[in-house]
């Protein structure tokens, strides 16, 4: 049996590896008591001195809390697994009389207990990963990630798209972004990515058809000193996906993806188990609701009525032309959640977003803006709302040469700047119409728990004040 398993029953005969929660040393008779941490709860091991050799037994005897080992030995206490967490008098789930105890890793005795201490502020769980994450709770947040990737791989490859590793080194930025972060390279300036969607538009050009890319990004976010949903390096999920009419397909396919994703980790057992386990240990985890409309999708409002909502449902004074604050998407976030005529739902769209709000290589819309006397110019982009926070952003973007040379030098990236040319180069040589997303991976699993940090949900967080572990 190992952590992962079932749990056994009375009478098994199992052999278990697991990480040690307490000891006990009696010395008469002389036994050792050790609790045993498991996914399923605690197995409670008795070794009695007579039972082993005596090498065995003064080994036996230097075991400490966190560390590793291995014991073989007789279930003595009956299943309860069916029993309601409410009924069960402790978390242990079985108990085993040893015969055999090996150390396979020996912790210091002067560790953290962090399954003992759960309320430790989250700065003292960050400097101590390694042992936070043996905490059930952020040991289900992790294998829940990987879980969301997993899922995620499992839609594109089954929609033809073709998985491509973009590069983080990069010779090029755009003007006016100062949240590039720079380094000397051989004697020339380099940049840290912020995203892989110009070198996917590139791919797209060779033909490609339909490309992803999943990687970190970097962002100079001196918010993320404070805020809960930034970081300066974190996860991104990068589509692109020829079109052949309207840019709505795209949005069609990527949210299929996020639908598949959800009810993946919400209907499949090995994931819904890790849910209920981070429920237990995070207060602020709650249940995901997915309401979709009459047609069996993500409901979706467009930017203008967005505003509306906001306006007329919640009494923000918010300017049509100005673009949705994090506050905003939160009331929406709220507002959608509770509402039944909008679906109650966590998960919705914003379409057709200004095209101010957006980078220079968005398609504008050939849609008029219903608000007839605004002269604002509307963009074929949306946005993906998650929990109150915006996790995914799409666009149909610009394909033909001489529309992206003129939206480049519009943005001050003179049509002959010299960094920017081998993305030029691939629209010559004749660019496919086009659309993709980029999908921050962390956002998106802290928004699907309803958590309030986005450093719970990521292994080894990097923001303005944190650069280890």
């Amino acid at each position: 049996m190992t952590p992962a398993s079932g749990i056994p029953y009375n009478g098994d005969q199992i052999t278990l590896d697991a990480r040690v929660n307490s000891v006990l040393i009696s010395e008469a008779p002389a036994r050792l008591t050790v609790e045993l941490r498991t996914d399923k709860g605690i197995v409670k091991a008795t070794v009695d001195a007579k039972s082993l050799d005596e090498a065995a037994w003064d080994s036996a005897k230097t075991v400490t809390r966190e560390s590793l080992i291995r014991v073989s030995g007789s279930v003595s206490s009956p299943r309860h697994e069916a029993l309601p967490d409410a009924k069960r008098k402790s978390s242990t789930i079985a108990t085993l009389t040893v015969t055999s105890l090996i150390i396979l890793a020996h912790a210091k005795s002067d560790l953290i207990p962090f399954h003992q201490t759960p309320d430790l502020d989250l700065n003292a769980r960050l400097n101590s990963r390694t042992l936070s994450f043996r905490h059930a709770g952020s040991a289900a947040i992790l294998r829940l990630h990987s879980g969301l990737c997993q899922l995620i791989v499992e839609f594109l490859g089954s929609h033809d798209f073709h998985w491509i590793h973009a590069p983080r080194l990069i010779s090029h930025r755009v003007a006016g972004d100062k949240e590039y972060f720079h380094l000397p390279y051989f004697g020339r300036d380099a940049y840290l990515a912020q995203n892989s969607a110009y070198q996917g538009q590139m791919a797209l050009s060779m033909d490609m058809g339909r490309v992803f890319d999943i990687g970190p990004a970097f962002r100079a976010e001196v918010k993320s000193e404070i805020s809960g949903r930034h970081l300066t390096e974190f996860t991104v999920l990068g589509t692109g996906m020829v079109i052949e009419d309207d840019y709505h397909y795209v949005v069609d396919m990527m949210e299929s993806m996020l639908l598949f994703v959800f009810k993946g980790l919400q209907e499949r057992p090995q994931y819904r188990a890790h849910i209920e386990t981070i429920k237990k240990h995070y207060p602020a985890a709650r249940e995901f609701r997915i309401g979709l409309d009459k047609h069996g999708k993500i409901p979706r409002i467009t930017f203008l009525e967005a505003k509306q909502l906001l306006r007329d449902e919640l009494g923000l004074d918010t300017g049509y032309d100005q673009d949705l604050s994090e506050e905003e998407e939160a009331a929406l976030g709220r507002l959608f959640r509770s509402s039944p005529h909008l679906g109650q739902t966590d998960v919705f769209t914003i379409d057709q977003y200004p095209i101010s709000c957006r980078p220079f290589n968005t398609h504008p819309s050939t849609v008029p803006n219903p608000r007839s006397n605004s002269p604002l110019q509307l963009a074929n982009a949306w946005d993906t709302i998650v929990g109150g926070r915006e996790i995914c952003s799409g666009s149909q973007r610009i394909h033909v040469y001489e529309d992206i040379c003129a939206a480049m030098a519009a943005a001050g990236m003179g049509p002959d700047s010299a960094e920017w040319e081998p993305y030029r180069e691939a629209f010559r040589a004749g660019m496919p119409r086009h659309g993709g997303i980029g999908l921050g991976v962390n956002r998106l699993l802290q928004g699907f728990l309803g958590l309030e940090d986005v450093r719970e949900v990521t292994m080894f967080p990097r923001d303005v004040n944190r650069i280890a572990p």
